[in-house]
């Protein structure tokens, strides 16, 4: 069983166990459920586009002492709703609200998505919003669509760019050389059903390592489109053991999955996957060390 007191992969290069919130309604509830957790949480929280940081305070004020947070600044289904600019104003409002009570930045998410807007403008947005952060001398995020695992890039087609392809093309080399976290965002059901091994999984990261040679490799999103039910929670179940249990033997991989329905799947309400989620901590804490 994991320490209480498990330091993020951000003070010891090891493994990152990755929730996720969409909602900070209940919050005091989603704080306690963090707290049983057998071990210290990273926790992304979704950051809304439509909300400026101060609504944000008392939830990141109120969660620090159980978790370690991660700030998704822009969902990549938002990333349409704002220009660079409003991006850029964006960012530089919540470093200065927010400031050290979020311990990892993410500046970009699933940000080769075919729904996404232009190419050019998300690398704009990227660019910028990583500079922000490093220039205020925290640590910056990237996340990845992972479209490589099935054929037709998980059906999506070839006009929608890998990971590695999107990188080298979007991606300045200071940016890259810069991130201090390179995640993929993966969802088997949205991609043939494909469960990667670890050792295609390995291989995707080694490709990335290239790329970003200094940052340590995850995945900053998985789980089902939707939050689980009784119907689906076999489906979640198979997908949480999947993820959480993933081994490439790689230094730089950190793990990380970031269960998205983490709120609604096991600390609010029925708590379908409360234990599971524990279970799966375990697992990787198992692998990992």
């Amino acid at each position: 069983m994991l320490l209480p007191g498990h330091p993020p992969a951000a003070a010891t290069g090891g493994p990152l166990f990755g929730v996720t919130i969409d909602g900070i309604t209940h919050i005091n509830a989603i704080a306690a459920a963090e707290r049983a957790l057998p071990g210290r949480a990273t926790t992304r929280v979704y950051f809304d586009v439509s909300k400026p940081a101060s609504f944000y305070r008392a939830v990141v004020s109120r969660l620090s002492p159980v978790t370690t947070i991660m700030g998704e600044l822009l969902d990549s289904a938002d990333a349409t709703h704002i220009s660079a600019a409003g991006y850029r104003a964006r960012v530089e409002s919540y470093l200065a609200t927010l400031g050290p009570a979020v311990s990892i930045w993410e500046v970009g998410n699933e940000v080769n998505g075919n729904w996404t807007g232009p190419y050019s403008d998300g690398s704009a947005k990227l660019t910028e919003a990583y500079d922000d952060v490093a220039g205020a001398g925290g640590t910056a995020a990237l996340t990845l669509y992972a479209n490589e695992f099935a054929p037709d890039n998980c059906g999506d087609g070839y006009a929608e760019l890998t990971p590695a392809q999107f990188s080298s093309q979007y991606v300045p080399e200071a940016v890259r050389n810069g991130l201090a976290y390179v995640f993929e965002s993966y969802y088997p059901t949205q991609c043939k059903g494909v469960f990667p091994t670890s050792a295609q999984v390995a291989t995707e990261m080694e490709q990335l390592h290239v790329l970003y040679p200094h940052a340590l490799l995850g995945f900053g999103e998985t789980g089902l489109p939707r939050p689980a039910t009784r119907k689906t929670m076999v489906t979640a179940e198979h997908i949480m053991s999947w993820a959480y249990s993933l081994n490439p033997g790689l230094s730089y991989y950190v793990g990380g999955y970031f269960w998205w329905y983490a709120r609604q799947d096991a600390f609010l309400g029925r708590k379908l996957l409360a234990t599971q989620l524990a279970g799966a901590f375990e697992a990787e804490d198992a692998v990992l060390h």
